[in-house]
């Protein structure tokens, strides 16, 4: 598959050349004919390198050509595929395929049909890019990529200005956290005078010899954790994502949910290398992700919009994800990665197949009882709701617990990813909460429509086919991960977060992990047998180390998160029902006894209201008084009175010209006695 790796980026990219110069005059309305097979032919390919590098165990790589040649520095696009990659690329293009097929059905009639299709597969090119890429510089290219087709397809309604101003708040936010992703790379090339991923002098070879110090490494890993704070919507930069739900559905599913949010995530396993060997920054990583969890859960329970909840939901879910990768648990956040993007992309879905049916109503307190309206979309949404919840044997439930159990084991904290741990059992119980008050509220109970103007209806076959398609791994494809630290997907990435070797020079890794190993057994003296022990599972009740970046948990440990989580999980769902099917928790006597926590969770705990006052109104009146003082009252002002000064003066002396020839002979003569006279006088000064 060396040979062929392009053509999984190539084809999208053609189907966006063709749509968009073609489209408008000529395709039209077909223009789903030339994108769906492309990326369909995208995801065959994809499944090709898996199977390649599944049987080979080795990465994949193709170098394209020389981008940037000057003296010794070149920078090449070149394409690599390990395991890691192999999973995204499966994410990536399955999820895409199915979206673009859904899209069909989704956006018929529609007048920007071909304009639609057109930026749909530079997306999915851009992001498949993004994980093909070997070096940080092609990969802060295509991720600035992605961040354009978000703009595109979340302003793809431009006539309406909520979502304008949805797609200029999200391209703005993103900037920011860009800003600090740059000077990142930027201190990597610094650091180590490449870019390139792998190789003998690669970062990540050059990281395992100890080149950069520590704070260097610090410090990079918390700039490229900007970058993700940004793209995989983490406090503080997490308020764009719940308004971009502005764009049509089907983007939400492929963008805000399965795909460009999870780059984040990617990129900081990718550079796990360098973030593994900075307790400060996993700290970090760890906090932010946890509080994210935690934060935008609250916020989902109570808010209305059908795919903002689903929204918040991602949020909260890439708030998981972090801070697995926050307590050394690579390969479960990847997993987890993968899980959410099949559910949470069907969960969308769900939700635009309701809106629909509903003529697009997306109040949920306008809905109810539609089930019977529309069964296939109701059992496919309540199926990627328990996977969402954490319900046994669904796909979330394997990657949640796992994640869970990894931050209360961690080897790279002890008290504090038990902090961690329980607040993740709180974001667990929320997430079960306010994902069956939106199935109640939506499938069961009475209608709250008026169904003298509103007539539910099923989606077409060509919407439900993807939900059929999404609900099958939705519901078992968690199975591949368990046990955590011998299920045959951490198998598969084993090689990728190795903590004794990597693939890039085969140089042994001093990371946290091996470090703080050694400083625990050097304390207690008896460094070999504690690994023996470790080896042998029996000390463990808890992670002891870690191997292919995964900890390596007891079993006791194991069964008894698997039943507090599900407890946890099932209790949030007997609270939904017995507050929105039984009635015997009454939810306006609960909001009202707390009217302030519940007024401050639906302002969304006023991030907004912050922002605005802290950030933007200053910004504003800066700018206005750059605008009307230092532009137009000194720099204009200057430029203009200088044109007004010469203006008067040529005014006036224009009146010298008279066109009489005395005048001009009387001013000949006088010209003619000031220079004699001044000749004079220094000549007379000269021989005095």
């Amino acid at each position: 598959m060396a040979d062929y790796l392009f053509l999984i980026p190539a084809l999208p990219l053609a189907a966006f050349l063709i749509n968009f110069l073609l489209g408008r005059w000529f395709i039209k309305d077909k223009a789903y004919l030339i994108a769906a097979p492309a990326v369909f032919g995208s995801w065959l390919l994809s499944v090709f390198v898996f199977f390649d590098i599944r049987d080979k165990s080795e990465p994949i790589s193709q170098n394209l050509f020389t981008w940037i040649p000057s003296g010794d520095f070149h920078v090449n696009v070149s394409l690599y595929a390990d395991q890691l990659t192999a999973i995204m690329l499966l994410v990536v293009s399955t999820v895409g395929f199915l979206v673009h097929l859904y899209s069909i059905g989704y956006m018929k009639g529609d007048t920007g049909f071909y304009r639609f299709f057109s930026y749909l597969p530079l997306f999915v090119f851009s992001m498949l890019m993004l994980v093909l890429a070997d070096s940080y510089l092609l990969v802060f290219v295509f991720w600035e990529a992605v961040g354009l087709c978000s703009y595109l397809l979340i302003g793809y309604y431009f006539k309406r200005r909520s979502a304008t101003n949805a797609a200029k708040k999200a391209f703005i936010v993103n900037r920011i956290g860009d800003l600090g992703f740059g000077l990142g790379i930027m201190w990597i090339f610094t650091a180590f005078g490449t870019l390139s991923f792998f190789g003998a002098d690669g970062v990540f070879a050059q990281a395992t010899h100890g080149v950069a110090s520590d704070r260097a490494l610090t410090g990079i890993s918390l700039l490229l954790f900007t970058g993700a704070i940004g793209k995989s919507a983490q406090f503080p930069l997490h308020v764009w994502l719940p308004d971009a739900m502005e764009g049509p559905t089907p983007v939400s599913a492929l963008i805000h949910a399965a795909t460009m949010v999870t780059a984040g995530v990617y990129m900081m396993a990718r550079s796990h290398i360098l973030v593994e060997q900075s307790q400060t920054a996993m700290f970090v990583i760890a906090t932010v992700g946890v509080f994210t969890a935690f934060m935008a859960a609250s916020i989902g329970i109570v808010q209305n919009d059908i795919k903002r909840v689903v929204a918040y939901s991602t949020v909260s879910q890439l708030g998981f994800m972090v801070f697995a990768i926050g307590t050394g648990a690579w390969v479960s956040a990847i997993f987890h990665l993968m899980t959410h993007a099949f559910f949470k992309g069907l969960l969308f879905l769900g939700c635009g197949s309701v809106i629909h049916g509903m003529h697009e109503e997306q109040d949920i307190q306008k809905m109810g009882g539609l089930r019977k309206y529309m069964p296939v979309t109701f059992w496919t949404f309540l199926i990627a709701s328990l996977a969402n919840a954490g319900i046994v044997p669904f796909a979330g439930f394997w990657s949640k617990d796992e994640i869970i159990a990894g931050a209360w084991t961690s080897p790279v904290f002890e008290s504090y990813g038990k902090v961690v741990a329980v607040i993740g059992l709180a974001a667990a119980f929320l997430t079960a909460l306010y994902m069956f008050r939106l199935v109640f509220l939506t499938f069961f109970g009475k209608p709250r429509f008026d169904d003298h103007h509103v007539h539910p209806h099923e989606s077409p076959l060509v919407m439900l086919i993807p939900l059929v398609l999404l609900a099958i791994p939705s519901a078992v494809i968690g199975i591949v991960g368990w046990p955590p630290d011998a299920g045959r997907f951490h198998k598969f990435l084993e090689p990728v977060f190795s903590s004794e070797s990597e693939v890039a020079g085969g140089a042994e890794v001093a990371s946290l992990y091996t470090i703080q190993e050694t400083d625990a057994t050097a304390e207690e003296g008896t460094s070999e047998s504690d690994e023996a022990h470790a080896e042998d599972g029996a000390a463990a009740t808890e992670g002891e180390h870690v191997a292919g970046g995964h900890h390596v948990i007891s079993n006791s440990t194991k069964w008894t998160f698997a039943i507090i989580s599900t407890i946890i999980a099932l209790s949030g769902i007997f609270t939904a029902y017995l507050t929105y099917i039984t009635g015997r928790i009454d939810r306006y006597a609960v909001a009202n006894r707390f009217r302030g926590l519940y007024e401050f969770l639906y302002d969304k705990w006023r991030f907004d209201e912050l922002y605005d006052r802290t950030f933007v109104q200053p910004c504003k009146r800066l700018a206005n008084f750059l605008w009307k003082v230092v532009d137009e009252g000194i720099i204009d002002a200057t430029v203009n009175g200088v044109a007004y000064g010469i203006s008067g003066l040529s005014q006036r002396l224009r009146h010298v010209q008279t066109g009489l020839v005395a005048n001009y002979a009387l001013v000949i003569a006088l010209g003619m006695v000031v220079m004699v006279g001044v000749y004079l006088a220094a000549f007379s000064n000269l021989f005095r």
